[in-house]
């Protein structure tokens, strides 16, 4: 049985090959269903052809067959699950599905029966778990690419925006949280939001613990000239960017039916009311998710490659969640129904990703979610290098906050009246979450290479003795294979260059050592952690950017000096070893390589200014707290299984029944004056209560009936929290409101401001 395994999976992964290439070349624009008929050919000629090519090999003629009926043989077994795929995709998934399953039964076959010691077995017994795991995320990724290339019918909501004609207009609150941004910036967005094509709506500006007065008087003064725009400043305020919006929810216009949030860099189209408010019409939505884009971004190859990088979770993940309800609300350029984020108890404080955290809790009350694949606003990339890793850090942080939290609601069970998940959505959570273990799993995989190296130079044949002759180059092929076809999806899917497309899967290599940090502290940290980025004077030379990525500067130089090293005198399995190695190490220098790209990129004026504020450097923060060292290392070294990393003192999210107990405490204002209520404003900046604080109930909105999910069964934002301030709060007035939201009376038309310029 175990010599039969090698033979079989190199003609899998040989057939493999062209499947893919014709899934990405080829376009069926019929619509309907998969036939039985038309699968059951497909099977007939993959046994065929996997019997060619193993005859070819010079395999025995009797396993060939069985062999070649095999494959087959696992086409029409996944049929059920691809009826809305075309025959390109059912052959690719399958021969995919085959070849990983392939691998990992002759390993782990190998692993229990040729005995060749207690160290030996014990190390392949954690790489093949650690493959294992690998294997499961993967499969997350194979089903998202191959549903969006090869899906004939779309059955989820509309996928693109459009304007409604009779729908309803409901009135939405749209929120901009800031901290210490540029005032100039923030205006600009306000500006362009002031100019939506729509007439029902206001603007709540949420600044959240600027300590510095110019950074927000400036703002304050421009939304003060407009009715229907709000300013709020909060002076040492908890909870960061959640706790800000959280306040919001007290402020806004008791007609609020939709919340908005844009982030403050964004310039909104007209038409992103007009399209997407309309959409609400269905009581079972709860959120609409539009994708979130870029300006600026062809300015130079690094923002280039940064830009497409980006579209790969909209352009294919989003896509294929939708078919399943399992989109991710992303905060930014989205709406929320106001009465299901009362009902879900509020934006979650603990989590800094807290806008996919929502998200999921709403999907579990049996609300639907919704994303449009058309972009309604652009923003601001990071400027450098160190800032795309710090924001790197927060989303995937807080993707393992959510697991923590919430991965018992999404293991495969019965829908109950807490969590009516689909078994499609919990899966499209779930592994879209175990994916951020990744590059942690890669890092862990560079320290198997390394000692498999060092063994090789040895003469131990310790790590590396299982994988030999033609198995051993199907692997390192098929590593470079899924490399190549996730530039192929890139440029499909964002019409970027071969060059760019390149440079995009190369950034993802970049931040590996990062994804891998943050993951591996979202295990073992009770509370937030971030990248610190401490300032510097000037430009940034050379030697500060190798400081800057010194981890990934020094990986790359052991992962390279080792794949030489090996490669020179190992023969074929040493130079295989050495391959692998050199990938690992040239994705670790791309960091610094990157980091040079983008100081080195022409900027336009105002965003030069910008960067040259920002020019930091990353170095770990320490966790808060730390719990359960020994367990989170364990659930690493044993495939990363996130259910013995159980959250340590997390705190307790409200209970769908109980969204009214855990509204109840409400922020004070300074001076000791009265709560805000919806008819009074508070006259000063805010600070915090002196206990901890619940979610603030909004004075809009009473909760309604539990809809009913409309999601058809059958089948990974930016959170941006700011830094807690040190300072007393500001007791000069902040507030500029508008009637009807808690603000003062004024005679300014709506959208005029009082010099007579500007139009809404």
């Amino acid at each position: 049985m175990l010599d039969a395994l090698p033979p079989l999976l190199t003609v899998a992964a040989v057939l493999l090959v062209p499947a893919t290439v014709l899934l990405f070349t080829i376009r069926t624009p019929r619509a309907g269903s998969l036939s039985s008929a038309t699968a059951m050919l497909a099977a007939a000629l993959t046994a065929m052809a996997a019997l060619g090519v193993s005859l070819l090999l010079g395999h025995n003629a009797l396993w060939a067959a069985i062999g070649g009926a095999v494959l087959g043989a696992s086409l029409l077994a996944w049929l059920p699950a691809a009826r809305d795929w075309d025959v390109r995709g059912l052959v690719t998934w399958a021969l995919t599905i085959d070849v990983g399953l392939l691998y990992l039964a002759y390993i782990g076959l190998w692993t229990v029966t040729v005995h060749p010691g207690v160290w030996t077995t014990t190390l392949s017994s954690i790489l093949w778990l650690l493959e294992l795991f690998v294997f499961v995320i993967g499969v997350g990724y194979l089903w998202e690419m191959v549903d969006v290339l090869a899906r004939r019918r779309w059955r989820g909501w509309p996928v693109r925006g459009e304007h409604h004609p009779g729908w309803g207009r409901p009135f939405v609150s749209l929120h901009v949280p800031t901290h210490n941004e540029p005032p100039e910036m923030v205006i600009e967005t306000l500006q362009r939001m002031l100019e939506l094509d729509y007439d029902a709506y206001e603007i709540l500006v949420i600044d959240n613990n600027t300590d510095d007065p110019a950074m927000w008087r400036p703002v304050q003064d421009f939304c003060e000239q407009y009715d229907g725009v709000t300013f709020i400043h909060l002076a040492n305020w908890p909870g960061f960017k959640s706790g800000a919006l959280n306040y919001a929810l007290t402020r806004m216009s008791p007609r609020t039916e939709v919340i908005g949030i844009v982030d403050a860099d964004y310039h909104v189209a007209p038409d992103f009311l007009s399209h997407n408010a309309p959409l609400f019409s269905d009581e079972s939505v709860a959120f609409v998710q539009t994708p979130q884009d870029y300006r600026d971004w062809d300015v130079s190859p690094y923002f280039r490659r940064l830009y497409h990088s980006y579209g790969y979770f909209f352009d294919v993940s989003q896509v294929s969640r939708n078919e399943r309800n399992g989109a991710i609300f992303g905060g930014t350029m989205g709406l929320i129904r106001a009465s299901a984020l009362v009902r879900s108890g509020g934006w979650d404080e603990w989590c800094i990703t807290e806008d996919a955290e929502l998200s999921l809790r709403l999907l579990k009350m049996g609300y639907n979610g919704m994303h449009v694949d058309r972009s309604y606003g652009h923003g601001v990339m990071p400027l450098t290098f160190e800032t795309l890793k710090k924001q790197r850090f927060r989303w995937c942080f807080g993707g393992i906050q959510i697991l923590r939290m919430h991965w018992r609601s999404l293991l495969p069970g019965r829908r109950t009246e807490e969590n009516q998940m689909t078994l499609a959505q919990r899966w499209a959570y779930l592994v879209g979450g175990l994916q951020w273990f990744g590059d942690l799993a890669g890092a862990l995989f560079t320290f198997f290479l390394v000692s498999g190296a060092l063994d090789l130079m040895l003469g131990g044949g310790l790590v590396v003795r299982r994988l030999s002759g033609l198995l051993l180059f199907a692997t390192v092929t098929l590593v470079f294979f899924g490399v190549a076809r996730s530039i192929a999806m890139v440029r499909l899917r964002s019409d970027a260059s071969w060059r760019d497309a390149l440079g995009a899967v190369g950034l993802w290599l970049a931040l590996g050592a990062t994804v891998a940090r943050a993951s591996w502290l979202g295990l073992v940290s009770r509370e937030g952690t971030f990248l610190r980025t401490p300032k510097i004077k000037g430009k940034p030379r050379l030697r500060d950017v190798l400081r800057g990525n010194l981890v990934e500067t020094v990986a790359a130089a052991v992962c390279l000096a080792m794949a030489v090293l090996v490669g020179v005198g190992g023969g074929a399995t040493g130079m295989a070893i050495a391959a692998l190695l050199g990938f690992q190490g040239v994705g670790y220098a791309l960091a610094p390589i990157n980091s040079w790209a983008a100081i080195r990129s022409d900027l336009p004026a105002d965003l030069r200014r910008r960067r040259e504020r920002i020019w930091a450097w990353s170095a770990a923060a320490p966790a808060a707290r730390r719990g359960g060292l020994v367990l989170a290392f364990s659930s690493v070294m044993l495939a990363g299984m996130v259910a013995l990393a159980a959250p340590v003192g997390s705190p307790d999210v409200p209970e769908v029944g109980d969204v009214h107990g855990a509204l109840e405490e409400k922020p004070r204002v300074a001076k000791d004056e009265p709560d805000p209520l919806p008819s009074q404003a508070p006259a000063a900046t805010v600070e915090p209560a002196p206990t901890p604080r619940s979610v603030p109930s909004p004075a809009a909105s009473t909760p309604s009936g539990r809809p009913t999910r409309t999601a058809d069964p059958t089948t990974s934002t930016e959170p941006s929290p700011s830094t807690r301030p040190t300072q007393a709060a500001d007791p000069t007035p902040a507030t500029s409101a508008r009637p009807g939201a808690g603000g003062r009376p004024t005679d300014k038309p709506k959208g005029k401001p009082s010099n007579g310029g500007g139009q809404n």
